[in-house]
């Protein structure tokens, strides 16, 4: 009898520790609003799943201080795609105005990542297939960085797209202008020594 009991308490362990955890959903709550003060609300997942109004209660604004509802959700009404203005602080006009038939909401976009500390350039000669070429590690705070290299630089490579705005090359013979090539190639006209460079990010 206790054997029994033992193993059907392990097997009930077993079945709980194999089950799986419900994925956690964050929601935001929307107030849907029409004329004369009438109003509804909804918890909406922030999952992009359509949740039904089930209202027929044509609406002139919305209302929310947990998404921003012009960028991360979506309003599926009665006639056609609404534009949404946004009129006072977390409340978005609805034009026209009409039934809300669903609505669909994601979360917000992770925040940017921060820029590079630093970038790497690459200068090439003539002949960057036979060695003629180097590469600098360059930060972004402005900080002069000498090339110590006399090697005549005919094209400059960098996944930095403001490479031509962001960074100032001192040249042997006073100046050139940089001709973008392709998206991570700039041309030297005329083709010569860079002294250093600096460069904001």
């Amino acid at each position: 009898m206790q054997l029994s009991a033992v193993l059907s308490l392990a097997a009930g362990a077993a079945l709980t520790q194999a089950a799986p955890l419900q994925s956690r959903t964050s929601y935001a709550d929307i107030v849907f609003h029409g004329a004369a003060d009438a109003a509804y609300s909804l918890s909406v997942p922030l999952d992009g799943s359509l949740t039904y109004t089930y209202n027929a209660l044509s609406i002139s604004s919305v209302s929310s201080t947990g998404v921003n509802v012009a960028t991360q959700c979506t309003l599926h009404t009665v006639d056609y795609p609404p534009a949404l203005v946004e009129g006072p602080a977390n409340t978005w006009v609805v034009g026209p105005p009409q039934t809300v038939i669903s609505i669909s909401c994601t979360a917000g976009s992770p925040p940017p990542s921060p820029p590079p500390a630093s970038i790497v350039i690459e200068f090439d000669g003539a002949d960057p297939d036979k060695g003629a070429f180097y590469k600098l590690n360059v930060p972004l705070d402005g900080s002069v960085v000498p090339t110590n290299n006399v090697l005549s630089i005919s094209t400059l490579v960098s996944d930095f797209d403001a490479l031509a705005t962001n960074c100032n090359f001192v040249y042997i013979d006073g100046s050139a202008a940089l001709a973008r090539l392709s998206a991570d190639r700039w041309a030297v006209g005329p083709p010569q020594t860079i002294i250093s460079v600096a460069c904001n990010a």
